[in-house]
C-alpha cells in the first residue's frame, strides 16, 4: 500500500479539533468519476475521509484537489490485495464504508471477463472480509441497473433481475455477497445503490456523453454506436449527494439512484448540438455496437425521492452545461450566450 502525498502549501489552513471527533468514511474507487465528488460532498458534511483508489484508471490527480485538507488521507491501494486492505480497515477504523470501485467500462468488461470478476466479486468479497474483521455501522455498496432483467418499463427495485453480461452479473453477484455476508459484520447497516447511467466533468472512459463531446471538440460528424437505445442520465454531483445520504440512513435497502426519465442518443445529440451552436451529423459505427442489445434501461426513482425528496437537483440540461464547460472550454467555439 502507498501513501499518496501531494505536496501540501506551508500556508495550508489547518482544520480546527472540537470536543467531537468528526466520523471517518472509507471511500473505495475515490479518484473515480463518481468518487471526488462524494469526497467533496463528505468533507462538506463535517466527515473525515480515508480516499482509497489503485490509480489503475489514471486519475489519482483528481485527488490533488484535497491536498490541503488534513481531513482527507489518500491510500493508494488495490481492494484485491485482502491483506492490504484489512490492515488499512483496521488502522483507520471507519464510522462508514463506501465500495464504489469496480471495473465498470462494458467495452473492457467484455474483453477481460475472468479480470472483471476478479476486481469487481473478489475485490469486494476482500471488501466485506475487512469489514467482518473491523465491522464499521454503514456500509454502502455501488452496484448497476444493468442487474435488471431488459423491459421497457422503468426497473423498481424488485422487478426480475437478469444481467445480459460480465458487468452486470459480476454487480450482481457484488449484491449477494454484501447481503448474504450481513451475519459477519456485526450491528453494520448495509444499503445497495443501483446507479443508472451516471455522467459529469472527469469520466476518464468513452461513454455516451464524453465520446460525443470528444469527438464535437474535432469536427460536426461524429461516429457512434445505437443512438436509439435509450437511457437515465444522472449528474454525479446529485449521485455523490444521494449516495451519502443513503450511507447515513440506518436503515438496509436497495435503492435505484435514477432519474426516471429516458433520453435517447439522438436526443444527447441534438442537446449538445443546441448548447455548442453546432450543427452535428453523426453516423453509424458498427466498431461501436453492443453485442446485446438493451433498448431502455430506465428507474423507477419513487423509493429514492422518498429517502431524498429534492431529487434530482441537476437537469439534464444543467448538467450536460457543466460538462462543456469543464471538459470542452477549450475545445469548441461556443457562440456567446450559448454556454458558460
Amino acid at each position: 500500500m502507498t501513501t499518496y502525498a501531494p505536496t501540501r502549501r506551508k500556508d495550508a489552513m489547518l482544520s480546527t479539533t472540537s470536543d467531537k471527533t468528526p466520523r471517518t468514511v472509507l471511500v473505495t474507487g475515490a479518484a473515480g468519476l463518481i468518487g471526488v465528488p462524494v469526497v467533496r460532498c463528505l468533507r462538506a458534511q463535517g466527515f473525515r475521509v480515508v480516499a482509497v483508489d489503485d490509480g489503475s484508471a489514471g486519475t489519482l490527480h483528481r485527488l490533488d484537489e484535497f491536498a490541503d485538507s488534513a481531513e482527507v488521507r489518500v491510500r493508494v491501494l488495490n481492494i484485491r490485495h485482502r491483506a492490504e486492505f484489512i490492515r488499512l480497515m483496521m488502522t483507520a477504523r471507519p464510522w462508514g464504508v463506501m465500495h464504489l470501485a469496480a471495473r465498470h467500462f462494458i467495452p473492457d468488461c467484455e474483453t477481460s471477463p475472468a479480470e472483471t470478476l476478479d476486481i469487481n466479486v473478489m475485490g469486494t468479497q476482500n471488501v466485506l472480509d475487512a469489514c467482518a474483521v473491523r465491522p464499521p455501522q454503514r456500509l454502502l455498496f455501488a452496484s448497476t441497473a444493468d442487474v435488471y432483467a431488459p423491459s421497457e418499463s422503468p426497473h423498481g427495485e424488485d422487478d426480475r433481475v437478469g444481467p445480459q453480461g460480465v458487468y452486470g452479473w459480476s454487480k450482481l453477484l457484488g449484491e449477494r455477497l454484501v447481503c448474504d455476508q450481513a451475519h459477519r459484520l456485526g450491528h453494520c447497516e448495509s444499503v445497495v445503490a443501483r446507479l443508472f447511467n451516471v455522467y459529469g466533468p472527469g469520466d476518464p472512459h468513452p461513454h455516451l456523453l464524453p465520446e460525443i463531446l470528444r469527438q464535437a471538440r474535432r469536427g460536426r460528424v461524429l461516429h457512434l454506436g445505437d443512438l436509439d437505445e435509450a437511457r437515465d442520465f444522472v449528474y454525479v454531483d446529485d449521485v455523490a449527494e444521494a449516495l451519502v445520504v443513503l450511507l447515513r440512513r440506518a436503515e438496509p435497502a436497495v435503492v435505484n439512484v435514477g432519474t426516471g426519465t429516458p433520453v435517447s442518443g439522438r436526443e444527447l445529440v441534438d442537446l449538445v448540438a443546441s448548447l455548442t451552436g453546432r450543427h452535428l451529423e453523426t453516423r453509424v459505427d458498427s466498431t461501436r455496437l453492443r453485442r446485446r442489445s438493451r433498448p431502455v434501461s430506465c428507474a423507477n426513482a419513487n423509493r429514492l425521492r422518498e429517502i431524498v425528496p429534492w431529487w434530482p437537483r441537476t437537469s439534464l440540461h444543467e448538467g450536460i452545461q457543466h460538462a462543456i464547460t469543464a471538459d470542452l472550454r477549450a475545445g469548441i467555439d461556443e457562440p456567446e450566450g450559448k454556454a458558460s
